[in-house]
């Protein structure tokens, strides 16, 4: 193998590696959510630390309230369509639904009122600080400059390519120019 050749090929061959396993991240979080139904959660406040921090990314299932335990991490939209995530501290049954009583691990007192579900997204594992990167990965900045890396990716890995020992012009060859018949004018 040309050793001019080898930075060529491992850039090429590394930008097909990163286009690969972006990809298979984004299949398999896709799969995750379709088939199992996973939310992905970006906690924005300290309210459930040190369990869960300020910036973790959780992940969370929807599931009926009829499921669900005192004990349990949920997320729930509270009447201004805000998500709140906290511990489930109590459970009342009001007719087809559940009236859950919330609160915060790092809170002192259950949240004011009760939210009424027919269902919850139950977390069941969280990350910390990866939240921080979905949420920047979900930006405008990022999703701008993502598009600009997968072109850059696209050109490095199918690109024209040069040999090394190829001219970058082309020339006509020694043998060729010798037989040519002089022009004259």
């Amino acid at each position: 193998m040309n050793q001019s050749m080898t930075p060529r090929r491992s850039r090429r061959e590394l930008a097909l590696n990163v286009g690969a396993v972006a990809g298979a991240v984004c299949i398999l979080a896709t799969l995750a959510s379709v088939f199992f139904g996973i939310t992905p959660l970006v906690l924005r406040s300290g309210s459930m630390a040190p369990q869960i921090s300020t910036g973790a990314l959780a992940l969370a299932r929807t599931v009926p309230a009829a499921d669900l335990r005192v004990g349990d991490v949920v997320s729930v939209d509270n009447q201004a369509g805000t998500r709140i995530t906290h511990r489930v501290v109590g459970l009342q049954d009001v007719g087809d639904q559940v009236a859950l009583t919330l609160k915060g691990d790092a809170n002192t007192r259950p949240d004011p009122v009760p939210y009424l579900v027919t269902d919850a997204d139950r977390v069941l594992v969280s990350v910390p600080l990866l939240g921080y990167v979905v949420a920047w990965l979900s930006s405008k900045t990022a999703v701008f400059l993502g598009g600009i890396v997968a072109g850059v990716v696209l050109m490095l890995a199918f690109g024209p390519t040069r040999r090394a020992d190829e001219p970058s012009s082309v020339q006509p060859d020694d043998e060729s120019a010798q037989h040519q018949e002089p022009l004259h004018v």
